[in-house]
């Protein structure tokens, strides 16, 4: 698992995530040991065919911590239905 090292992008991170319309909820979840990510999600879309959505969104809030941190944060994620 990896370790968080700049906690403060996390959070900024998981902030604009709960902020993301389609998700219904989402929480934290142990990263599989087989993984190399930052953090690990369980998200619930608000309806199944906004998964695509929601992983574009995903992939722009990781480009925004790049741009004002310098750090590409990598997300492992798992979709729960």
């Amino acid at each position: 698992m990896a370790i968080v090292k700049e906690i403060q992008y996390i959070g900024e991170l998981l902030e604009k995530i709960g902020n993301i319309q389609e998700i219904e909820s989402a929480e934290i979840i142990n990263i599989p040991e087989d993984v190399d990510a930052d953090i690990g999600l369980k998200i619930k879309p608000k309806n199944i065919k906004d998964r695509y959505k929601i992983l574009e969104k995903l992939n722009e809030l990781e480009w925004e911590v790049y741009d004002k941190y310098g750090v590409l944060p990598t997300i492992y994620w798992e979709f729960e239905y």
